[in-house]
Order: C-alpha cells, then structure tokens, then sequence
C-alpha cells in the first residue's frame, strides 16, 4: 500500500485545518497517510513516503512560517528522487509575495528530485470555505498512486 505524509507548519490553526481536509481526502482514497507538524519530522524522513503534502502559510514578506525555516534548510541535504510531492497553503493576496511560501517548498522539493504531481493548492483569505476543495484536491492526488 502506498504512503503519505502531510507536513504542515501553522501558527494561527488555519494551515492545520487545511492539513486535517487534506489527510482525510488522502484517506478517502484508500491511501495509508501520517499528518505531522513540520517542528515534529525530520527532513530526512519524508524518504519514508511515496506521497509528500507540504503545508505552509506565507508570513512577512515571502516567508516561511515558524515551524519551516529549520525544515527547509534541511531538506537540502535529502534525495527525493522518485516521491511525488504537491504543496497547499493559505495566504492573503493583498500582500505582494501571495503564497510565496508554497513556490519556495515546491522548488525545493523538485530541486531534490521529486516529481511535482499537481498544481498548488493556494488559498486566499478564509480557509473554511476551502476546506471541502482541499479534501478533494488530495482525493485526487492520491487517487494517482
């Protein structure tokens, strides 16, 4: 059976209600999946899963959130040759770097081999109203494996 992980850095809950719609649409697919906060894995382990979810808010001027920046640093020194991988994360487009943290985790992850499988799932404001498009959006990816 195929294995997922959805890493997710929140600060305010949102990024965490995201990762929680994402982790039962991977579920609902049939698709054994762990959900982690990113202070909570090692870099290193995401070797471990077939499937990569990154889940990241976009702070200050482009930034990762808090729970990231050590993780991001780290995923440099990881082979991902062979996952697929896909990111979400909510932001606000009234900022000029919207979702900035989500193309900064989607380069790395390709940067380290792994194959991109579906466009980003950004979300602009609220996330409760995109909580559904966010199970479905994992539904899918999972049902690729």
């Amino acid at each position: 059976m195929a294995k997922a992980v959805v890493i997710f850095g929140s600060t305010t809950g949102n990024t965490e209600m995201l990762a929680d719609s994402v982790e039962k649409g991977i579920k609902e697919a049939g698709v054994e999946v762990a959900k982690k906060s990113a202070s909570d894995i090692s870099a290193q382990e995401m070797k471990d899963y077939d499937l990569i979810l990154l889940g990241c808010s976009t702070w200050g001027d482009g930034e990762l959130q808090d729970d990231f920046v050590d993780f991001y640093e780290k995923m440099k020194d990881v082979n991902l040759e062979g996952k697929k991988a896909a990111v979400f994360g909510p932001g606000d487009s009234s900022y000029d770097q919207f979702c900035k943290a989500v193309d900064l985790l989607e380069n790395r992850l390709k940067e380290h081999g792994s194959q991109i499988v579906t466009e980003s799932f950004k979300i602009d404001g609220d996330v409760d109203s995109k909580l559904a498009d966010a199970e479905a959006w994992a539904k899918n990816i999972a049902s690729s494996l």
